[in-house]
């Protein structure tokens, strides 16, 4: 049996229930953040936090709870689910409204949130790499929505998964609107060469991923390789050392082949090893 926390009450999750109403189930009007503990300290928390709220001024919702509320509102999941190393998501969306263009915007907000133990993919994936394929899907222009919000409308990502799916890749590629390399469905991009890190722009229009920003940090104060951020192509990663994606789940992720073009002679190189191990430091999980 397993528990949830929903709009402001912790019930069973076979009891949980959402209007049919709810603007999120007919319109997409949501929002969604995703955290990790170790124990029970909750991985960059402040951080996800933080993102959950850039998230819901832009779409005009009320601050739903302080950072000490939804802390305490994990760490109960936590207990009452027996969770050790947990994974959680927390959803908001307008709430139950009406069906049609005129509909009331201004609604009591549905929040949800579940948690559960954190499941790793398949451990050796790190050691042989996975394989991307370059998405035909490209990435909405930032001018259209915002990489900022972090949307439970996540079709855009859903058709770039569904061609990952559908060529047994493992993730993809997505480019923009200009050809440049932006980001993967639901991961952030990066590639070595020498001793240079090399990732997207934001003004690509990616999302910019808390893990993103945390391997930045380490590439530099950890493993001494400078990070540069641009506007890439394609070509680009042919000349690379080695490449990686990374994300909350993911971690650090080896990549051995794109398409039809194999990274490193189709071995895992070391940048990759040596990022998760010290993201896994940084973290405070034991070895």
């Amino acid at each position: 049996m397993s528990y949830v926390y929903l709009n402001g009450d912790f019930i069973k999750a076979e009891e949980a229930m959402v209007s049919v109403f709810d603007q999120g189930l007919l319109y997409g009007d949501g929002i969604f953040e995703s955290f990790r503990s170790i124990g029970d300290r909750i991985y960059q928390f402040p951080q996800h936090y933080q993102r959950l709220l850039q998230s819901a001024a832009a779409l005009c919702y009320p601050r739903t709870f302080t950072q000490q509320k939804l802390e305490a509102i994990l760490m109960e999941l936590r207990a009452r689910n027996n969770l050790n190393d947990a994974y959680y998501r927390i959803t908001i969306t307008r709430g139950k409204g009406q069906v049609g263009f005129q509909r009331e915007l201004e609604n009591d907000l549905t929040c949800l949130v579940i948690g559960r133990e954190f499941q790793a993919v398949d451990s050796a994936l790190y050691q042989q790499g996975i394989q991307l394929r370059v998405a035909q899907t490209r990435r909405n222009a930032p001018e259209a929505i915002s990489p900022k919000i972090k949307s439970i409308s996540n079709l855009n990502s859903l058709l770039g998964r569904l061609e990952a799916r559908a060529a047994g890749a493992f993730e993809v590629i997505m480019l923009n609107n200009k050809d440049h390399i932006c980001e993967g469905a639901a991961a952030n991009i990066f590639w070595v060469k020498d001793k240079w890190v090399f990732t997207p722009d934001a003004s690509t229009g990616l999302l910019e991923g808390v893990t993103r920003s945390t391997i930045m940090r380490l590439c530099e104060e950890s493993l001494n390789l400078r990070v540069i951020t641009g506007e890439f192509k394609l070509q680009d990663l042919k000349f690379a050392d080695e490449v990686f994606i990374t994300s909350t789940s993911l971690e650090v992720m080896p990549v051995v082949k794109v398409d039809n073009f194999t990274v490193n002679q189709g071995q895992v190189g070391p940048v990759a090893h040596h990022l998760r191990d010290e993201l896994h430091r940084d973290m405070g999980k034991s070895a």
